[in-house]
């Protein structure tokens, strides 16, 4: 027991060892690309910052997307939880306990809704979240429109209840959730159970496990994580304004990149640890694009599908089909 224990340190040691010589190299490099403009104090802590939501979003998608769940959803569910939050927090007068309890409530409601309409309906998880997209994209906008005909305007902080989203409370909030993702994806049945069902359901059912119950509670413990994301994301931007015509699906893609990275770097350390650093490193890549004057909107997206296929491969290749 002891020398497992030991082993477990060493090993634990040696992948923060590698995670730290990785991100020194990338931080050389893009500060070399950028003529010394990235490796500032005031660049990197906005990075950091800027890469929190991104990161929330990813642990999220670990406890969902691992059970092979592709819901594009996400994107609706974080505008539609954002808008409840900072109702709560303003309007209602439950200041940050509100923003967050709204945010993790609707979150959890949207993707428990999602999961069990696509376990009962029987189809593609991408098809019906994007039909799920339209309706969530829907509420949002029946709402907007309604307080715009009062002459008011959807929810807006102003300077209100914005330190949730700003260092550094937001890194200290995303420091301690994967601390807690970490024990719950590795020291607890929940993370068990979805990794078995992710991996083969027909098998995991064999071992005993309930499919149902493993899948409610995973989504359950990611829904929370997006509706954290979701809170800290209108509290670092003040105001998220519905939007219509799958335009939410665009917000999944730089999380979905940085999940698919996550899924690369497992081979070197925990999913829920890659999580951030993915995220840490999306956000970074698309800072020197920005900083170099590559145009966003257009050049910087090609870029993301590029990053999200080759990311996308990468992940494939530490797929073994068995319980990791």
């Amino acid at each position: 027991m002891e020398s497992t224990a030991r082993n477990e340190r060493q090993a634990i040691l040696k992948r923060g060892g590698i995670v730290l010589v990785v991100v020194i190299a990338l931080v050389l490099v893009l500060n070399l690309i950028t003529g010394g403009r990235f490796a500032t104090s005031s660049n990197l802590i906005a990075i950091v910052s800027n890469s929190v939501f991104t990161a929330f979003i990813v642990l999220g998608m670990c406890f969902i997307f691992s059970m092979g769940i592709t819901d594009l959803s996400i994107g609706a569910v974080v505008i539609l939880a954002s808008n409840v939050g900072g109702i709560l927090a303003l309007n209602v007068g439950l200041g940050y306990f509100g923003m967050l309890l709204g945010s993790i409530a609707v979150a959890v409601a949207c993707m428990l809704l999602n999961v069990t309409l696509i376990r009962r309906a029987e189809i593609p998880a991408w098809i019906l979240g994007l039909g799920m997209v339209m309706v969530y994209e829907a509420i949002g906008a029946i709402y907007n429109n309604g307080q715009i005909a009062q002459g008011k305007q959807s929810v807006s902080l102003n300077n209100s209840y914005r330190a949730l989203g700003a260092p550094p409370w937001n890194i200290i909030i995303l420091v301690l959730c994967v601390a807690v993702a970490y024990f719950i994806y590795n020291r607890t049945s929940i993370g068990f159970n979805l990794r078995a069902v992710g991996s083969n359901e027909a098998v995991a059912k064999l071992m005993g496990v309930n499919i149902n119950k493993a899948v409610m509670l995973a989504v359950l413990v990611g829904g929370c994580f997006i509706g954290i994301g979701s809170a800290i994301d209108i509290s670092y931007a003040g105001r998220i304004t519905p939007s219509t015509g799958l335009n939410s699906v665009a917000m999944v893609f730089n999380p979905l990149a940085a999940y698919l990275l996550a899924q690369a770097l497992s081979g070197i350390f925990n999913i829920t640890i890659a999580a951030p650093i993915g995220a840490f490193i999306i956000t970074a890549v698309f800072n020197v694009l920005t900083i170099i004057g590559v145009p966003s909107g257009t050049w910087q997206q090609v870029m993301l599908g590029a990053v999200v296929l080759i990311c996308g491969m990468l992940s494939r290749r530490n797929y073994k089909g068995v319980v990791k």
